[in-house]
Parts: structure tokens; sequence; C-alpha cells
């Protein structure tokens, strides 16, 4: 039992619930926007319009190497807050070079992580354009297409026009979907992609958070580890003067000598 509340001492429950929720929100992130710009570059712009968009596809490989590098990195802060835990802080800083050396990492990483910080703040502001590009999207799709009847929707000969969103091609006839079969189709592209979108930005939110607990958890383990010195070089100072009443106490007193001795 002892063991188990020693394990428990050692664990830095800080690091690893923010290592958990960046590590998820990563996860969910990378798999939600690469579904969700796939609906869209193939099912949209390549099936219904005609063109592609070669940055759209190289910002899905983006994706997964952004997932890659924070997965790794949240590991590696996950590791040093164990190191900077507990006893096993005691047993790895306890020399000046290595108080030193662990002083840097956890700066170095602070840094790092504040990069990152604000790095996934910017990426939330991307995710939330495509949110609000669905909510727009979803009511056209509802007032236009989902709201009428068969018979109203051949009648209304609804064309879908890229130009309303600021988007335009010098092709003709490669910025309009006119075609009710196509306009529907569109819709319900939209409607499937759009919710993996809001999951995207929900997940960037998930990120920005653990990344702001990890800076936490790096401030204090770096407080930590630079006391640690103090604390070391006091309890040695103790120990020392403990050593040094033990061994006068041995001795015992020195002998009482007669003046007349003398």
């Amino acid at each position: 039992m002892a063991g188990f509340f020693e394990c428990l001492g050692r664990t830095p429950f800080a690091s690893l619930l923010a290592a958990i929720m960046v590590i998820t929100g990563t996860c969910v992130f990378c798999g939600t926007s690469f579904k969700a710009l796939q609906l869209i570059i193939v099912g949209v712009f390549n099936n219904l319009f005609g063109f592609s968009l070669n940055w759209l596809e190289v910002l899905q490989v983006m994706f997964v190497v952004i997932g890659a590098v924070m997965g790794c990195f949240a590991i590696v802060l996950l590791i040093f807050g164990f190191l900077a835990t507990g006893a096993t802080r005691s047993n790895i800083y306890s020399g000046a070079k290595c108080i030193m050396g662990g002083r840097i990492t956890a700066a170095f990483f602070m840094i790092i992580s504040y990069i990152l910080t604000l790095g996934w703040l910017a990426m939330s502001s991307v995710a939330m354009v495509g949110v609000v590009v669905y909510a727009a999207m979803e009511s056209i799709c509802n007032f236009e297409i989902y709201s009428k009847s068969a018979q109203e929707l051949t009648d209304s000969k609804y064309c879908f026009n890229l130009t309303r969103f600021g988007v335009y091609r010098e092709e003709k006839n490669t910025d309009s979907v006119c075609d009710l079969a196509n306009v529907r189709a569109l819709c319900n592209k939209v409607t499937e992609a759009g919710p993996l979108f809001c999951v995207a930005f929900g997940a960037t939110i998930l990120i920005v958070i653990g990344m702001i607990h990890f800076l936490i958890t790096l401030a204090a383990n770096y407080t930590r580890i630079k006391i640690s010195r103090e604390l070391t070089d006091y309890r040695d100072a103790v120990e020392m003067e403990e050593l040094d009443v033990h061994s006068t106490e041995k001795k015992g007193p020195p002998p009482y000598r007669d003046a007349s001795d003398i």
C-alpha cells in the first residue's frame, strides 16, 4: 500500500491531464478536419464546380504532420513532468549542473509551449471560419432547398454562386451550380462536412486549454527545480549540524581541572 501511495506521489497529474487533453484534441482535430476537407475538396469543388484547390490538399497533409508533432511534444512534456515531480526530482536534479540543465529545459519548453499556444489560437480562428461558412450555407440550404417542395424547386430555378462568398473564377460557368440535383448534392455535402468543422473547432479549444495547463505546470516545475538546490544545501547543512551534535555528545564534556593542578 505504501508503494502505491509513493507511486501516486511521483505522478504529475497536472501534466498527465494536459497531455490527455492535447493528444485527444489533436487526434480529433486532425481526423475531423481531414475528413471535412476531403468532402469539400472532392465532393464539392472537384465534382460540382470542376476545379481543384491544391492548397487545400496541402493543408490536409499539414494537419496530419501537425497531429504527429503535437502528440510527440505532449509526450515529451509529460516525461519532463514525471522527472520534475516528487522524489524523482530529488534524485535527478540533485547536482548544480543537473539543476541548471533542468531549469534551462523547463524554460525552453515554456517558450515552445507559449509559441504553440499562440499558434493554436490562430488555428482556432481559422477553424472558426469553417463554422461560420457552414452556418451560412446551412441557412441557404434550409431556405432555398430543404424547405421547398419539388414543384417549388422546379419553378424557382435556384443557382448557387460562389461569388456570394467572394470566390471568383476566370473560367466561365465554374463559379455557379444551377442544376437542382447538383445543388441538393452540394447541400448534402455541406450538411455532412459542417458538423465535422464544428467538432474540429471544439478540438482546437481543447488543445489551447491543454497547452495553458502545460504552461502552468512548466512554470511550477521551473520554480521547484530552482529551489531544489537551496533545499539540498539546507538539508546537507542540517545533517552536518546533527552529526556535529551527536559527535560532541559521544565525546562528552571536557574533563574538569582544578586550579591547584596548574
